[in-house]
């Protein structure tokens, strides 16, 4: 392999003028970067000024061969050592925002002077302020490809040959850690918001772990009082089966699983329902409805349903969600990426308007198909463009048994089910924004379909499947009316062979809501 350079590439170092930075400078420099040594100049403990720090570093790197200018700015004013860069080499590709001044005082003692200084309150305060900074900028930089990473470097310098023992100093020379803050900000490097410890030629990744904790409560309709803490603070402090948390989606991400189950439905009262609630629970695991999300995140994103109509313009206000189809092909993981790719099959003229069939399919790192979806939105006052009336690429539903429900289930909606539903990402304000619902053609907010059928496909699982969600293979459903939130649902249920075909219903209008007259939504499940 060819080796790591960083030619036309500008390097800006702060604290460069001896140790860990010295050694960064001076590596960076002979791998061909430009270099802007900036150093105070001050003595270890924060004292006094001078050039001479900077100046031997610059000197040596031109000695070699290398490009280098010195800055003897404080890093207070890092917009002047950001100038002294663009001022001599027009850019700035790499900043390494290196050095510290350590006066070792506890924090009893440390004068207002020090409380105000970066590095002083307390100097670990200060170190774990980068570490919150670096994930920030990590994530806000990563749209601009710009990476940040945080290193915790243990070298041999002068805030340190004090505290090290003489044999332990001479092994943690600053030159086997420069390789590792080199590599991270070379343009091949794709780590981003990682923390990595480097000490004598070793370089390890380091990451906030979270213990599996413990329910502090055994209703929701329970408090929570300073006993339950103490007599849970074993298992809350128990690290045996930690996990570890790479980002705040990954902690947000058992939260969002759990509000999958509760925001269709799921509840405390029915003991088998709390593996969909409760991320410590031995199953836990999230409803096969959860799996839809994803694509129409995708979908979305992609701009494909606005742009699918010839010579219209669509916006999301005038799409509605009209049928979904989703089967699960693959084992699904309990982590990892994803990747959706879609695709417009199909667009039909239906005179008032145009139905977009997308079609979804979902892969994992590895490449293997997991699971498929088929969206088919309604476009409002988007048709009469020319196109086909009637197509043949939408999933069909099937044909309702004319015999009554082997089984059906009722169940009702909250008040607040809309509100706790657009938890989910779904924000669009036709559900909760009485002004955008009479301006969409409803009395008042309405609840998301989405919402409706995760209510109907876990009421199937628990009639025909004891809520075991491996037992899903696929669902078809047609929306057909809307729903307001408090309104009651029972769902009809009819089984054919694996099949279970269901009709929604709402208690209160007799009205249907998924499925029709004469067709109705289906769901397979393994025998």
């Amino acid at each position: 392999m060819s080796d790591l350079r960083f030619d036309g590439r500008v390097a800006v170092v702060t604290g460069a003028g001896a140790g860990l930075g010295r050694a960064y400078a001076l590596l960076f420099a002979s791998r061909g970067a430009k270099v802007v040594v900036n150093d105070l100049g001050g003595g270890r403990h924060g004292d006094g000024s001078s050039s001479k720090a900077a100046d031997a570093v610059v000197e040596e790197i031109r000695r070699n061969g290398g490009t280098a200018v010195a800055d003897y700015n404080s890093v207070i004013e890092g917009e002047k050592i950001i100038k002294t860069a663009v001022d001599n080499f027009g850019r700035v590709d790499i900043l390494v925002n290196n050095a510290g001044i350590l006066r070792d005082k506890s924090v009893a003692k440390l004068s207002d002077q020090d409380w105000g200084n970066f590095g002083q309150a307390n100097y670990s305060a200060a170190k774990m302020g980068l570490v919150g900074l670096s994930n920030t900028l990590a994530i806000e930089g990563a749209k601009n490809n710009i990476y940040c990473n945080v290193i915790v470097p243990t070298a041999a310098s002068r805030l340190t040959q004090d505290i090290l023992p003489p044999e332990m100093f001479a092994e943690l020379k600053p030159e086997l850690i420069a390789p590792v803050v080199a590599y991270l900000c070379h343009e091949s490097c794709q780590e981003n918001g990682s923390i990595i410890e480097s000490a004598a030629g070793w370089a390890g990744k380091c990451t906030i772990v979270r213990a599996n904790g413990s329910l502090l409560r055994t209703k929701i309709s329970d408090g929570v009082e300073v006993e339950n803490v103490r007599d849970n603070w074993e298992k809350i402090t128990d690290l045996s089966d930690a996990e570890r948390l790479n980002s705040i989606q990954e902690a947000s991400l058992a939260l969002m699983n759990s509000l999958e189950g509760l925001k269709v439905g799921a509840s405390l009262s029915k003991p088998e329902e709390l593996k969909f609630l409760y991320e410590n629970h031995e199953n836990f695991e999230t409803l096969p409805t959860f799996f839809i999300l994803p694509a129409l995140q995708a979908l979305f994103a992609s701009n494909s349903t606005q742009n699918a109509i010839p010579g219209k313009t669509v916006s999301l206000g005038q799409i509605l969600h009209g049928e979904q189809h989703i089967e699960i092909i693959g084992e699904l993981p309990q982590e990892g990426k994803l990747v959706t790719k879609t695709k417009v099959v199909e667009v039909l003229d239906k005179g008032s308007g145009a139905l977009v069939i997308c079609n979804m399919e979902t892969f994992n790192e590895s490449g293997d198909l997991i699971f498929r979806n088929q969206t088919v939105t309604f476009a409002v006052g988007a048709g009469k463009f020319g196109g086909p009336r009637n197509g043949v690429k939408i999933i069909p539903c099937e044909v309702k048994p004319s015999r009554k429900p082997d089984v059906s289930l009722t169940q009702r909606t909250s008040i607040d089910q809309a509100a706790l539903y657009r938890l989910s990402g779904d924000r669009n304000p036709l559900h909760i924004d009485e002004n955008m619902a009479v301006v969409s053609g409803f009395d008042k907010p309405i609840l998301h379909g989405l919402c409706t059928l995760g209510f109907s496909v876990r009421l199937v699982l628990s009639a025909f499947a004891s809520h075991k969600t491996s037992l899903f293979r696929a669902c078809k459903a047609r929306f057909v009316k809307p729903v307001f939130p408090g309104q009651t649902l029972r769902v009809d249920m009819w089984r054919r062979n694996n099949r279970i075909l269901f009709e929604t219903v709402v208690v209160e209008s007799n009205n249907v809501v998924i499925g029709g007259k004469l067709k109705t939504s289906n769901m397979f499940i393994k025998h």
